[in-house]
C-alpha cells in the first residue's frame, strides 16, 4: 500500500511539473509558526506549510505540503505530515474537471495514514484580487490504515471542497477553506478559517483556528481535533 501512496503522489506531482513548463500565472506561499517555552515545562511546536497554484487558458494545477510537530518536555503530543496535489482542466474561466490526492499521517489520530484520491468537477463563482469563492464535487477512493493493527478501510467516497476567501481592507483578508469526504466506513471534515494582515508586500501575519473531525474514529480516540496558531506567511510571487 505505501507503493500505491508513492506512486499516487508522485503521478499527481509529475503531472503539475509537466504543467508548470508553460508558465502563465503562479500563485504561492510559505507560512511558518513556532513556539517554545522553558523552566517548569518545556514545550515546542511548528507549524508549517507550503502552497503552489499554477494556472493557464487550459489548465490549473495545486500542490501543498503541511507539517505539524509538538512536544511537552521531550515527549511528542502532535506530528501530522499532509500532501495535497491537483490537477484539472478547464472548460472556460469558470468550469473545470480535476483529478487529485491527499496523503495524511497522523501520529496521534488512530490512523496510520489516509490516502484519497478523486475525480470531480469545479466552479468559480468570482476569483479575482478582492474575492474567491470556488466549489468543487467528486467521486473517489479512500484507504484508511488503522493504526493498532494496520488493518485497512477502503471503499468510495463523495467529496467536497469549498474555497473561499475576502479582502475587507488592503491589508487585511479572510479565508476559510472547508474539506468533506464522506464514506460508510467514516466521514472526514476539515476546516481552515484564518484572519491575515499584511505586514509589507510580501509578508504577512496570519491568525488561523483549524478543525478535524472524524465522525468514526478508532478506539480510544477523540473524534475532533482542533489548532489554533499564529503564522508567518511569506507570498513568494509577488
Amino acid at each position: 500500500m505505501k507503493k500505491v501512496i508513492l506512486i499516487a503522489a508522485l503521478t499527481s506531482t509529475g503531472t503539475f511539473a509537466n504543467f508548470a513548463q508553460a508558465e502563465t500565472k503562479w500563485s504561492g506561499s510559505g507560512l511558518l509558526g513556532f513556539s517554545a517555552t522553558s523552566g517548569n515545562s518545556d514545550t515546542e511546536s511548528l507549524n508549517a506549510g507550503l502552497a503552489v497554484k499554477r494556472e493557464s487558458d487550459k489548465w490549473v494545477s495545486d500542490l501543498s505540503l503541511d507539517l505539524l510537530r509538538a512536544s511537552t518536555d521531550d515527549i511528542d503530543t502532535a506530528e501530522r505530515y499532509t500532501i495535497n496535489t491537483k490537477t484539472g482542466y478547464k472548460f472556460d474561466e469558470n468550469d473545470y474537471i480535476y483529478y487529485g490526492t491527499r496523503w495524511d499521517k497522523d501520529k496521534f489520530s488512530g490512523f496510520d495514514y489516509t490516502i484519497t484520491t478523486g475525480v470531480g468537477w469545479g466552479h468559480k463563482f468570482f476569483d479575482n484580487e478582492k474575492d474567491r469563492l470556488i466549489t468543487e464535487v467528486g467521486v473517489g477512493y479512500k484507504t484508511e490504515a488503522i493504526d493498532i493493527d494496520r488493518t485497512e478501510n477502503n471503499g468510495a467516497v463523495l467529496l467536497g471542497k469549498l474555497d473561499y476567501m475576502h479582502h475587507f481592507t488592503d491589508t487585511f483578508k479572510l479565508e476559510d477553506v472547508l474539506v468533506i469526504e464522506a464514506g460508510d466506513d467514516n466521514t472526514f471534515i476539515q476546516n481552515d478559517l484564518g484572519l491575515s494582515f499584511a505586514v509589507s508586500e510580501a509578508f504577512a501575519v496570519k491568525l488561523a483556528h483549524q478543525i478535524r473531525h472524524n465522525t468514526d474514529a478508532p478506539a480510544g480516540f477523540r473524534s475532533t481535533d482542533t489548532l489554533v496558531s499564529a503564522n508567518l506567511v511569506y507570498d513568494f510571487f509577488k
